[in-house]
């Protein structure tokens, strides 16, 4: 049976989170605690218990100017032992008649590999989202950094950094957008993982995956007055041997430099076309992968 879950759910959804993604529990329990409503949330049960789930999260895409509802397909999952069945498949069909109904026109995913890429496709999604991802050696990265930036003081503004990372997608048509609950959902569950927050002036942030060499910088929002001080910032509280920053296509920095990749997929719902909204270099960036 499929349908919306239920809060008395949250148990089974992070077993089932578990066990398909090998995920310490308090991963799925911070984003159960935190970002879970049953009304975004559709589960297959089989014998009175979940063995598939899939969550549609609330986001908008930016359309030439404007931005329509949308939702984000996040932590798809089927229990190893009912999977090849056409579970997840139905479960996709569902949430796009879900999502239509509650006026969503396109829904967005972030496959995690090739063989999810396949998969996608055949729900009817298309290749859409993209990123630009540059790699810098430290000395690289200090070039444009400003040496008199001040100490990395930054007081909590979820509201204030969305709006820094909206203006900075404002010619970017087609890339997914956040509300501020969900944006700072989307932070917090890349802290939850071990993910660093760095912040410095004009609202400027990146979002940092730290390895034994090389900093991955999954996300960076800063205009151009305040890039060198969020890259002073970068080198101070995320130290490494090099950088690799995701950024939008079309974004300044680092002109001429990085190779472009896909970077998630859309499809569109109600009749409606991926090409309806006139996309320029669409981004997704924030995807909580």
């Amino acid at each position: 049976m499929t349908g919306f879950a239920r809060w008395e759910m949250r148990q089974e959804l992070s077993l089932l989170w578990q066990q398909c993604f090998g995920d310490p529990k308090g991963f799925p329990d911070f984003f159960l605690s935190h970002l879970f409503s049953p009304r975004d949330c559709l589960v297959t049960t089989a014998k009175e218990r979940v063995v598939s789930a899939v969550y549609l999260l609330p986001a908008k895409i930016l359309s030439d100017g404007k931005t329509v509802p949308a939702h984000y397909i996040f932590a798809a999952a089927t229990m190893p032992g009912f999977r090849s069945r056409g579970l997840m498949s139905s479960l996709l069909k569902r949430a796009a008649e879900e999502g239509e109904r509650r006026g969503d026109c396109y829904s967005a995913v972030l496959p995690a590999d090739e063989g999810l890429y396949r998969f996608y496709a055949a729900a009817g999604y298309e290749d859409f989202f993209q990123v630009r991802r540059v790699k810098l050696s430290a000395a690289e990265l200090s070039k444009t950094a400003s040496l008199d930036s001040p100490p990395n003081g930054c007081q909590p503004d979820w509201a204030g950094w969305n709006r820094c990372r909206t203006k900075l997608l404002a010619g970017n048509s087609g890339s997914l957008l956040w509300n501020d609950r969900m944006f700072c959902g989307a932070v917090s569950m890349s802290l939850v993982y071990g993910d660093q927050f760095v912040c410095a002036e004009g609202l400027s942030y990146a979002l940092c995956r730290r390895g034994k060499t090389q900093c991955d910088v999954l996300e960076a929002a800063a205009d151009q007055h305040a890039f060198p001080s969020l890259a002073a910032a970068v080198l101070k509280e995320a130290p490494a041997e090099h950088y690799c920053f995701r950024f939008p296509i079309g974004c300044s920095f680092f002109p001429g430099k990085g190779t472009v990749e896909r970077f998630g997929m859309l499809k569109g719902l109600g009749g409606r076309a991926t090409g309806d909204v006139k996309p320029y270099h669409p981004y997704l960036g924030l995807g909580m992968d």
